[in-house]
């Protein structure tokens, strides 16, 4: 590369790391909120926030880096722009041709890494996770019942209190659990609990010891107390987000010998990143293209609007791939191809930016 590409792609690969980064810790953010909305439901045990994070990050990777790249791709020439430095460059015979050299050498290893990503990390991540998740609904230490701490789960609706719980997590002591829902409400004391699980089934159970159950009905003055030497209590298992035919944890090769339409939308789905990224990084060429006196604001905005209806085409296309409203030999490509079409229809329209190479 010349000096000038080198300087462009320095001011590229900054921005692009700057923007992944606040990227990344708004995304982070939203999926750290939905956890800690599973986690008062019930449906994620809090001692695995963490590690579910960790096992968030691939996927969120792959759907912040095709963004990030777009900014920062319409962010440095618009500097360039605001600045008169691209004028000058242009004085100097450079060319918009001679800016797909930088953006290629930064946009192709991102493009590798949203593949491996795409196709192998976050797939795998993502079966970790639930698998994490299974495991730790069976173990009372992992499902987050914490000696001296109350344990609100299914809406409210289910609340568990213990004193005591051995090493092991297995055993309680002084165990206080609310059940209620829209007929009647039971409140459960017991002097000894143990937390365990039937192998046959796989359904969990709370064993409760020398205690005795309360029962009230809404609006009713008639209230109903039970003493019990020993009562299997069943908890209820927490309801899972469920997607559709767990296709986003199925790995790649299980999708190419499946063959079907939806088997087919995902590996277009999970192909998209990367080519986004590429048709994204062309797109921006022209798009960040400004007056001398035109801000950025405006030029970024547009670019968001359009990477918007990118992505929602990308999304509705898979749907109809899925419900077979769309053949998969159409698929997601004819998203792509039309949004490459502008792109170079828009750097070959574009004169007064593109100049003559």
């Amino acid at each position: 590369m010349t000096i000038l590409q080198k300087y462009i792609f320095r001011e590229w690969f900054w921005t692009f790391l700057a923007v992944s980064v606040v990227l990344w810790i708004v995304l982070m953010g939203i999926v750290l909120g939905e956890l800690l909305n599973d986690m008062a439901d019930g449906r994620v045990p809090t001692g695995l926030i963490g590690q579910q994070l960790l096992l968030a990050t691939p996927d969120v990777l792959t759907k912040l880096l095709p963004l990030a790249g777009f900014v920062a791709i319409m962010w440095g020439l618009g500097r360039l722009y605001r600045d008169q430095e691209m004028v000058v460059m242009r004085s100097s015979g450079f060319s918009w041709r001679s800016l797909l050299k930088p953006l290629f050498a930064l946009m192709l290893p991102m493009a590798a890494l949203l593949l491996v990503l795409a196709f192998w990390a976050a797939p795998r991540a993502t079966a970790l996770s639930e698998s994490v998740l299974e495991e730790a609904l069976r173990s009372a230490s992992l499902w987050g019942l914490q000696s001296g701490r109350f344990h609100i789960m299914q809406g409210g609706n289910l609340v568990v209190y213990i004193e005591g719980l051995d090493k092991e997590g297995r055993r309680m002591s002084n165990v206080f659990v609310r059940q209620s829902d829209a007929e009647r409400t039971q409140v459960w004391t017991a002097k000894e609990g143990e937390y365990w699980l039937d192998q046959e089934t796989g359904k969990r159970y709370l064993t409760l010891t020398n205690g005795q159950v309360t029962e009230s009905a809404p609006n009713e003055r008639d209230i109903r107390v039970l003493r019990f030497d020993r009562n299997d209590l069943e908890l209820p298992e927490p309801q899972r987000k469920s997607r559709p035919q767990d296709r986003e944890e199925r790995l790649t090769s299980e999708l190419l010998a499946a063959g079907d339409a939806p088997s087919r939308a995902e590996l277009q789905w999970r192909l998209s990143p990367a080519l986004a990224l590429l048709v994204l990084g062309l797109l921006a060429i022209p798009l960040s293209h400004s007056a001398p006196r035109e801000g950025r604001g405006s030029r970024v905005a547009l670019g968001i609007f359009l990477y918007a209806v990118y992505a929602n085409t990308l999304n509705l296309s898979r749907r109809w791939v899925v419900n077979e409203t769309l053949p998969p030999i159409v698929g997601l490509w004819w998203v792509h191809g039309l949004v490459l079409l502008l792109a170079i229809f828009w750097l070959q329209r574009q004169g007064r930016m593109v100049g003559s190479s």
